[in-house]
């Protein structure tokens, strides 16, 4: 916020070349401001205010940036600038962009490391990709068994600014084995010729370096920690993750999850909305809705076959959307629910059966009130009983199926593998549409033919 109020008066700096006012005023924004100020100005100013900043402030302000103001820094840059970014770079941000730039911008990178970050970055982009290997950092504060809570502390000052977190501390063994952690509140508020042994919990909660990240985000929610140990198929601890790292993903698969959910493949996270090319938003669409399209044209096909009906009973066409509508609001309540659960740890596979018997429960107390307005309603506008009576209860097996099917598919989809969200809004309205209109146009049928 207070980047986007000094904008106007940093402009003008920079109109008039008052780089020694430009850089003091530069060094009071906090990092992220300063980022959010460059991502507004042309490549030129770009490279002008981050050659202004301290050596220190101008890494995490590249950290800040977004991708492609990133790689343009990369070009523009010195190989002794860059070289020093990279190794001033928090380990999950440098990760994160050896992963993004081309393998062999990656290759050229990684060679201006330090042989022991080189290792460890190499090291970390071979972990699956999107598992937890990915987003860990080495820098924790680590302990042993054997030390006073005097030298944890003295520790602690000596290393501290240089770790991810201090508050969390991890009790290594021979072979840097996790034998369990304590806390920096445990500490401070023992006495200092306390010997960690004493106190430290030797039972704790980890993840493993091929565990899925949306595992881990359900780890964080479930335990509330503010860091995890993550453990290497050994059992050795090879680093950490962090809760800011998880809320980066979780954001990821919330913007994931909405974008499938609206019928939208997913984009680039990196970029905002207004800064996405138009062409690209219209192609993120075109795919979903010409497959609905396709998946829609089924009605003309239905129409068809029951043709002599609707010209026979043409008031059946009166309650047609509503009646289709219903059945489609009914099943995109019902997976937004399930798909919510799912997300949250809530249900999984094994819940299945319980999922089946709520969404069949509730579909049938759901189609005996929503049944019942539509015969009101029905009669209210045709006063035909028997109108009325193919409405409700076309409506009431509407609305049972539909709920049983926005229910249970995403569940399925999560068995074999592919993300609930699939099964979005448009593409259960869509189905259940369909669905709704052969079902209830075959219930006006045989209820016609048989009691008119």
């Amino acid at each position: 916020m207070l980047g986007k109020l000094l904008f106007p008066t940093i402009e003008e700096l920079i109109k008039e070349r008052d780089f020694r006012t430009l850089k003091q005023t530069l060094s009071t924004l906090p990092s992220v401001d300063l980022a959010d100020i460059m991502a507004d100005v042309d490549e030129a100013q770009i490279s002008l205010i981050f050659r202004l900043l301290p050596k220190d402030k101008a890494t995490e302000v590249f950290e800040y940036l977004d991708f492609d103001d990133q790689k343009m820094l990369l070009q523009s840059l010195s190989r002794e600038k860059v070289k020093g970014i990279l190794e001033e770079m928090s380990v999950d941000d440098r990760t994160q962009l050896l992963d993004e730039v081309p393998p062999e911008v990656a290759s050229q990178l990684i060679e201006l490391l330090p042989p022991q970050d080189r290792q460890l970055a190499q090291t970390i982009l071979n972990y699956p990709e999107h598992s937890v290997g990915r987003l860990i950092t080495p820098d924790y504060v680590s302990l042993h068994l054997d030390m006073t809570v005097r030298e944890a502390l003295d520790r602690i000052r000596t290393f501290g600014k240089d770790m991810e977190t201090v508050y969390a501390c991890y009790i290594i063994g021979e072979q840097r084995r996790l034998l369990g952690f304590t806390s920096l509140r445990k500490l401070v508020t023992s006495p200092l010729d306390a010997v960690v042994k004493d106190f430290y919990e030797d039972h704790f909660v980890f993840l493993r370096t091929d565990t899925p990240q949306e595992e881990a985000v359900e780890m964080f929610r479930r335990y509330d920690l503010i860091a995890l140990p993550v453990l290497d198929s050994g059992g050795n601890m090879v680093g950490i993750v962090t809760f800011d790292d998880m809320m980066d993903v979780a954001m990821e698969e919330f913007r994931e999850d909405m974008e499938l959910m609206a019928a939208v493949v997913p984009g680039d996270s990196d970029e905002s909305f207004l800064d996405e090319k138009l062409t690209s938003l219209v192609w993120r669409r075109v795919p979903w809705l010409i497959m609905l399209l396709t998946i829609q044209a089924v009605a003309a096909l239905i129409l068809v076959r029951f043709e002599s009906l609707l010209e026979a009973f043409t008031a059946l066409l009166f309650f047609l959307p509503a009646l289709t509508a219903t059945g489609g609001n009914t099943g995109t309540q019902s997976s937004s629910m399930v798909i919510r659960a799912i997300a949250t740890g809530e249900i999984s596979d094994a819940d299945r059966w319980i999922v089946l018997r709520r969404a069949f429960m509730g579909g049938i107390m759901l189609a005996t009130i929503l049944g019942t307005v539509g015969f009101v309603i029905s009669f209210v506008i045709k006063h035909d009983p028997m109108i009325s009576l193919c409405v409700a209860s076309g409506l009431a097996v509407v609305v049972t199926l539909s709920n049983l099917a926005g229910s249970l598919l995403p569940i399925g989809l999560k068995r074999f593998g592919w993300d609930p969200a699939l099964m979005s809004g448009p593409f259960i309205s869509t189905i259940t549409d369909i669905f709704g209109l052969f079902v209830y146009l075959e219930i006006s049928r045989f209820i016609l033919r048989t009691f008119a």
